[in-house]
């Protein structure tokens, strides 16, 4: 991780490992020329997605999403096991392409400090070119087979941490702060993900607050090692 001040040159490009992700919801110029089924199923699937941001998982009603799809409720059974089978194919690939995405940018990372930024800014750029799928995984799974993917990727983060408080000669790093450090960094980046900005917008505040975050990893690692490891009893 390195600190930035001043004009920024062009951060430095960190090769793409992960395949090209098929969003189940198509831009509108890729719609035409779809079947009159594929277009039902697409609208489903685009009012689905509105649904569950707005009323999570359990709270989602089908009945709901069909009205706004302008179909029965017989459509969606023709397309999707139940409900959990909706949700899943919304947000399906996502999660695989933020899972391969975290555990590359973390071997990035631990390899190249140096790569940190680029790093933080290319996760911020894949979550808000998948914002509305990943506030889903992130805040509206519970209940359905992905609720613990919040949880899988938050224990990744703690583990990079860790790594990093290895390197920097503290092996003993009390897991509680981990937590909490790991914890203030993904609410950053939710309030990010959650705001109404642009693109632009949304990197240079990935950037400013990862500046600030890697001063004070760096200055916290600094006085750990003048410290004693803090009794746990």
């Amino acid at each position: 991780m390195q600190c930035l001040t001043g004009p920024q040159p062009p951060r430095p490009a960190i090769p793409r490992k992960e395949p090209p992700m098929e969003s189940p919801i198509l831009p509108k110029p890729l719609r035409q020329g779809l079947s009159k089924a594929q277009l039902t199923k697409e609208t489903l699937l685009k009012n689905a997605k509105k649904e569950f941001l707005s009323h999570g998982f359990q709270g989602a009603s089908l009945r709901r999403i069909c009205a706004s799809a302008g179909v029965t409720t017989g459509a969606v059974y023709f397309f999707f096991q139940n409900k959990e089978d909706l949700f899943s194919q919304i947000v399906a690939p996502t999660a695989s392409g933020l899972a391969a995405l975290g555990r590359e940018l973390t071997e990035t990372e631990y390899a190249s400090p140096d790569l940190g930024p680029a790093c933080d800014l290319r996760l911020m750029e894949f979550l808000y070119c998948h914002r509305e799928e990943a506030l889903l995984l992130l805040e509206h799974s519970a209940h359905t087979r992905y609720e613990t993917f919040p949880g899988e990727l938050y224990a990744q983060m703690r583990q990079t941490f860790l790594l990093f408080f290895k390197r920097y000669g503290r092996e003993d790093a009390d897991p509680e702060l981990i937590r909490i450090l790991v914890e203030m960094r993904m609410k950053g980046f939710l309030e990010i993900l959650k705001g109404d900005y642009t693109m632009e917008q949304a990197l240079t505040l990935t950037r400013q607050t990862g500046i600030y975050a890697d001063g004070g990893f760096r200055q916290l690692a600094a006085t750990m090692k003048t410290e004693q490891p803090m009794d746990k009893n």
